[in-house]
């Protein structure tokens, strides 16, 4: 028997024999793959999306465009993470008020913290890796978070946005997003949508039923396109469909 419905991807009970959501056969047909369900069919999928994962997660303009992000941000890096440590020793230098010695101890611990959170969030999306799941729950909570210095403590405080999710394989997942950060699965996924994780993707989340999405985000700009769009709006690349 299938753990997800073959109709409409919704996650089967043991010992169903009908899916719950659409009553399809729980021992149904296969859904039809990504290439063959979409209006137009082929180059241009235009029209509402069946049911299916893409095709194009390899597509050679995706891909491109992925490699060209990476250079830019790599990019980025070289010339940001230095900044600090530029900028205490000109400061040092003009303004005569901080020892060069100083200048250059507090410039490169600085320094050393932009390379290092750069570093995390490269072995983060290296180890990253994809997989299938259900959501099965979303809720928020306030997060306390005591905040001191020498001069001064104070307590703040955050919503943090939860989205559990259990993968094909049954592990339990918590997808932990918080506010000024950019809240993407908890404000795009729903409890009982199935869907893939991209890892590899600025928006790196992929519904099967695309039909009931409010919106489908291109993978690398991450803007919200209609679900009946053949590529992004903004960058033009194609979208997961």
């Amino acid at each position: 028997m299938a753990e997800f419905c073959s109709m409409c991807g919704a996650q089967l009970k043991d010992g169903a024999g009908f899916c719950r959501s659409c009553g399809a056969p729980a021992d149904g047909p296969a859904p039809m793959n990504a290439a063959a369900g979409y209006a137009g069919n082929g180059a241009d999928r235009t029209g509402v999306p069946a049911p299916g994962f893409s095709d194009r997660a390899d597509h050679p303009e995706i891909l491109a465009k992925m490699k060209k992000n990476r250079i830019g941000a790599f990019i980025f890096g070289i010339i940001i993470i230095p900044l600090p440590f530029a900028g205490f020793m000109i400061y040092s230098s003009v303004s005569g008020k901080m020892e060069t010695k100083n200048a250059a101890v507090y410039g490169g611990i600085v320094s050393g913290v932009f390379l290092l959170f750069a570093l995390i969030s490269l072995l983060r999306r290296t180890a990253a890796k994809p997989y299938d799941a259900v959501v099965i729950g979303k809720r928020t909570r306030q997060v306390e978070r005591s905040d001191s210095s020498d001069s001064s403590s104070y307590r703040s405080t955050y919503t943090e946005y939860i989205t559990t999710v259990q993968t094909s394989t049954g592990k339990k997942k918590k997808i932990r997003e918080r506010d000024g950060s950019l809240i993407y699965a908890y404000s795009y996924l729903q409890p009982g949508d199935r869907f893939r994780y991209h890892p590899q993707f600025h928006f790196p989340y992929e519904l099967y039923d695309k039909s009931k999405a409010p919106y489908i985000r291109c993978v690398s700009c991450t803007k919200e396109n209609p679900v009946t769009a053949d590529r992004c709006s903004k960058c033009g690349i194609p979208l997961l469909k």
